[in-house]
């Protein structure tokens, strides 16, 4: 007899909306989806809701039932109850790994640095959503800056043989800075790298600020996909990141459907 019990976690953040539909039985993920918002929360959402419905076979008004939103703008989607962002990415590493202490997720416009107990209790976080410093909208506008798409600042700072330090604390004063680099000839390797490792500069101290001891870190949301931002950090940390089975921009989304889940749905 087909399963039609599905529980949902909409994750929708600034310019991204995830989604992720769990089976009734366990925590596996049975479809997930990913849209632009482009301005419309709701819309994205719903958007997300109907390709997984079609990838189960199931019709959106069952999905619906059972749905926590969460993220930058879950609070304006009208589906379902929304729940802290912290607290969907907390509990969505817990779930991945119960070994993981700290959390670090950064977004298009925001960071947050989660410290998690053996028990999955957040019991301290920072957060930075004031500021686009360090997170994913610098490298889009640095990305934009250089005619580069922003998938490809990975392999490009790869290939860097000195990096130069980028020193403006603003996301627009340090598109100006790579922009007057570039009109001045330097290297375009060097000069993505360098603000690669400016990202990871800026997220080193609040790991450290929340713990000075730990070793179990590890990262989430769409700037985690860069690889050469995570391999500084891990430069700047002694230790290597714990490494989660599931990508990183759907943390928060497998988060809220496990707490839709344990919760019996809204």
């Amino acid at each position: 007899m087909k399963d039609y019990n599905f529980y949902i976690g909409v994750d929708a953040g600034a310019s991204f909306c995830k989604a992720i539909a769990l089976n009734s039985k366990n925590n596996e993920i049975k479809a997930n989806s990913i849209t632009f918002v482009l301005g419309n929360p709701e819309k994205a959402a719903n958007k997300c809701l109907d390709e997984i419905g079609k990838k189960l076979n199931v019709k959106l008004k069952i999905l619906k039932k059972n749905v926590i939103t969460t993220g930058q703008n879950g609070d304006k989607i009208r589906i379902g109850q929304n729940k802290s962002e912290i607290i969907c990415i907390g509990r969505g590493a817990y779930a991945l790994d119960p070994n993981i202490r700290i959390m670090v997720d950064v977004g298009s416009f925001s960071m947050k640095v989660l410290k998690i107990d053996e028990s999955g209790i957040i019991k301290d976080y920072l957060m930075n959503n004031k500021c686009a410093a360090g997170s994913g909208v610098l490298l889009e506008l640095v990305a934009e800056g250089l005619e580069m798409r922003i998938d490809e600042l990975n392999n490009k700072a790869f290939q860097a043989k000195k990096p130069i330090q980028i020193s403006s604390q603003c996301s627009i004063f340090a598109e100006s800075e790579v922009i007057s680099y570039k009109n001045e000839g330097a290297n375009i390797p060097d000069l993505v790298a360098g603000v690669c490792n400016s990202v990871a500069g800026r997220i080193y101290p609040l790991i450290r600020m929340i713990d000075k001891e730990t070793n179990k870190v590890a990262f989430s949301g769409g700037v985690a996909k860069n690889k050469y931002i995570a391999e500084n950090l891990e430069e700047r940390l002694g230790f290597k990141l714990v490494k989660l089975s599931l990508e990183p921009e759907y943390i928060a989304a497998y988060g809220a459907a496990i707490i839709a889940k344990e919760g019996g749905g809204t």
